[in-house]
Formats: structure tokens, C-alpha cells, sequence
């Protein structure tokens, strides 16, 4: 890893202006740096490893100042009967069930704990935000974790798919979620949990919530009544071409449609850098705290000013990781109803069915090909993605 230079002052307060010689000096220290992480993101998508890619996650992760990842590991130390070593797993008697989490519970604390484990640098989502569990009531461990929010407005391989007139795309977004995070625990992971978690898109459950949650609510941008039923889901893969969603199928349906790759933006290569950004914009009075009216994405909007203010070129926005984008229709009609105003007609999906099919067709067949696949040591891997470190290129 390269090494950061420092800003002249330790600690700087907000709205606390340096002298203009170490203002200039800060400035410059801090550009070298915003270039060089650019650089060393492009060398490291450009070799197609996917394993240094994933290492630009971890170093982003380690240098996340807002997750209080001891606060994680000691509700994982009181938490260890929901997350099982592999050992305890009985792959014929797994019982999956959707439970959707609700402020101040055990399933939020799950949640959370869970969600520590990737690579992915930690996000509570923005704008609209629900989240579900994936509980085992058998084992009663937890198997996976899905959280929605928000989609963005603007998703060039989704746009072109649904061919909507610009001026009615905004309508559709806010009738669609998108997933932020997908994904099975350590324990359940070698058994292709994952294709489970990712099928349980389409459960009734997910619909059901999103209307007693935002059924009576109005949207922000076009002060609308949200409509209802819920469309779609959109997601994203984390490193490229996925393996979870393609030819995810059920009952002759494909449950994730491929729509194209993303075009490889992003600040992800950039949150080492963040904190001395905060610094450097608080000691030019440009600093976006967080906090309601300041919008959705404090974090971008800091990043843009400090670009801006160094004068610096938007190409240091370009990352270059490009994701599989997938769309999961929870209408029969998605098209119809987005160019030609038909009625929505929500998908069948039976979430006891899908559960009996991921166990048939994906977790026996995984056991039996790889009777060593409960040596995985699930929780030490579990606790040591919650203890975040810097990891050199």
C-alpha cells in the first residue's frame, strides 16, 4: 500500500480554516493520494483478479469510521447458537423461513452481525430500507440476510431493458427496490446458500412488507402516494460476472434477469482516502455532515466537493470494477405495465416450495460431492471479518 501523507494539522474542527501555506500543502498531499489510490484500483481490476479487487473492499472496510465493529463482535460472542459451525448442520433437515427484521430485535442484531462478514464495505442503505433474515427454524441459525432500499435513478443497462420515456422512469423507480446485500452466512455458504437467499427476492413476504411499511407513505421527489404492488428489485453483483444469480431458475422461471454490467463508477477505491477528505473539506468550510436534509448520499456529495475543490479530473471516479446488473420481476407484465399502463399482475411464488427445490437441486448434491464441506471453519472466518485490518496490494 502506498503511503498517505498526513495533513498539517492532527485534528482539524468544522469550519476551522488552516494558514493558506499549509492549506496548500494539504491540498497537494491530499490529491497525490486521491491519484494514487485511482491507480492502484486500475492496475488491480485491470490484472482481472478477482481476489485484489476483493482486497480493495477490505482495505475500504478497514477504514470505516462509523461501524462500531467491537460492538458486532460482542453481540456475535452473545450470539453464537445463531451462527453454528458447519459441523451442526444437517444439509436434509434445513427449513428456511423469511423473517422480516424490525428495529431493537434479535433479527436486527443478526443482521448486523451478518452483514460484517463481507468484503463489502458496511451499509445500512438509503432512501426506502427493509431487511429480512433467512432463519433455519430447524437449527434455528441463521442462514442468510437480505437488505433493500432505494434504487437509483439512473441505471443505464436497467433504463435501456424497459425502454420507458425519461419523463415516467422516475414513477417506475420509486415502484422497485434494490438489494444492497444478498447473501449466506459462513455456515450455510458451502452448501450454495446463497442461490437460496437470492431466490427468496421473489417471496410474497418482501411484497407484504413493503406495503405495511411504505403502503401510506408519499415520495420525496414527486410528493406521490408510493403505488403499489412492488414491480421489481434490481441488484448487483460485487466482483463482475455472478455465480449466484445466473440461470437462477424455478418452475420454468428465471428469477434474475441479466441486463448488462455497470459502467465501473464508484467511490469504493476512494473510502481510505475518505476520512482525510472530511478533514480537508471542514478545513475549507465545505464539509456535508450527515443528517436529515442534507440528502441520501453525504458521503458522494463529499467526495464530488473535494474533486471539485482540488480541481481534479472526474476520471478519479472511475474504478473500473464493472457489475452484473440483474432485475427480479415480481409482475408477470413488468413491460406492459411500464410502457403500456396494464395492471399489475403479481408472480405466484411459494417460499416453502423454493425452499424444498434450493435443497434438491442445490444443497444435497453440494454435501454429497463434498463430504469435507462442514470443515469449513465458519466461525473463525466470521470473527475475523468483523475485526477489519489495511491489506497491501
Amino acid at each position: 500500500m502506498h503511503r498517505q501523507h498526513k495533513l498539517p494539522s492532527a485534528k482539524i474542527s468544522e469550519n476551522r480554516a488552516l494558514p493558506p501555506a499549509m492549506q496548500r500543502r494539504a491540498a497537494a498531499a491530499l490529491a497525490v493520494d486521491i491519484e494514487s489510490a485511482w491507480a492502484q484500483c486500475r492496475v488491480a481490476v485491470a490484472s482481472g483478479n478477482k481476489n485484489l479487487v476483493k482486497e480493495l473492499h477490505l482495505r475500504a472496510k478497514a477504514h470505516d469510521a462509523i461501524t462500531d465493529f467491537a460492538a458486532l463482535r460482542r453481540v456475535l460472542d452473545k450470539s453464537q447458537r445463531y451462527f453454528p459451525t458447519p459441523s451442526r448442520i444437517e444439509p436434509a433437515r434445513i427449513s428456511p423461513v423469511v423473517v422480516p427484521v424490525v428495529p431493537n430485535s434479535l433479527e436486527e442484531r443478526l443482521f448486523r452481525v451478518a452483514r460484517g462478514y463481507w468484503s463489502m464495505p458496511y451499509s445500512k442503505g438509503y432512501g426506502r430500507r427493509l431487511r429480512f433474515v433467512i432463519m433455519d427454524e430447524h437449527h434455528e441459525a441463521l442462514i442468510g440476510i437480505i437488505g433493500l432500499q432505494s434504487p437509483s435513478a439512473d441505471l443505464a443497462c436497467r433504463d435501456q431493458y424497459l425502454g420507458m420515456e425519461r419523463d415516467k422512469k422516475l414513477a417506475f423507480v420509486n415502484n422497485t427496490l434494490d438489494a444492497y446485500t444478498v447473501g449466506a452466512t459462513p455456515a450455510y455458504a458451502p452448501l450454495l446458500a446463497g442461490k437460496l437467499v437470492a431466490g427468496y427476492l421473489c417471496s410474497p413476504k418482501i411484497r407484504q412488507e413493503y406495503w405495511s411499511v411504505y403502503g401510506n407513505r408519499r415520495t420525496t421527489q414527486l410528493r406521490k402516494r408510493i403505488p403499489q404492488p412492488l414491480l421489481a428489485i434490481s441488484t448487483a453483483s460485487a466482483f463482475g460476472r455472478s455465480s449466484i444469480y445466473n440461470r437462477l431458475k424455478f418452475e420454468n422461471r428465471l428469477l434474475a434477469r441479466p441486463l448488462g454490467y455497470t459502467q465501473g463508477y464508484g467511490t469504493v477505491h476512494l473510502e481510505e482516502v475518505y476520512p482525510r477528505m472530511v478533514e480537508w473539506l471542514q478545513s475549507i468550510g465545505k464539509h456535508v455532515p450527515a443528517g436529515f436534509g442534507n440528502g441520501p448520499k453525504v458521503r458522494w456529495q463529499n467526495i464530488m466537493n473535494t474533486l471539485v475543490s482540488l480541481r481534479l479530473p472526474m476520471k478519479f471516479l472511475e474504478h473500473g470494477i464493472c457489475r452484473q446488473v440483474f432485475l427480479v420481476d415480481l409482475v408477470d407484465n413488468l413491460l406492459a405495465v411500464c410502457n403500456n399502463a396494464d395492471l399489475p399482475s403479481p408472480i405466484a411464488f411459494d417460499d416453502c416450495a423454493w425452499g424444498d427445490f434450493w435443497r434438491e437441486r442445490w444443497c444435497l448434491p453440494r454435501a454429497h460431492r463434498d463430504p469435507d464441506w462442514h470443515e469449513f471453519p465458519a466461525r473463525t472466518q466470521l470473527r475475523d471479518a468483523l475485526t477489519p485490518h489495511s491489506v497491501d496490494p
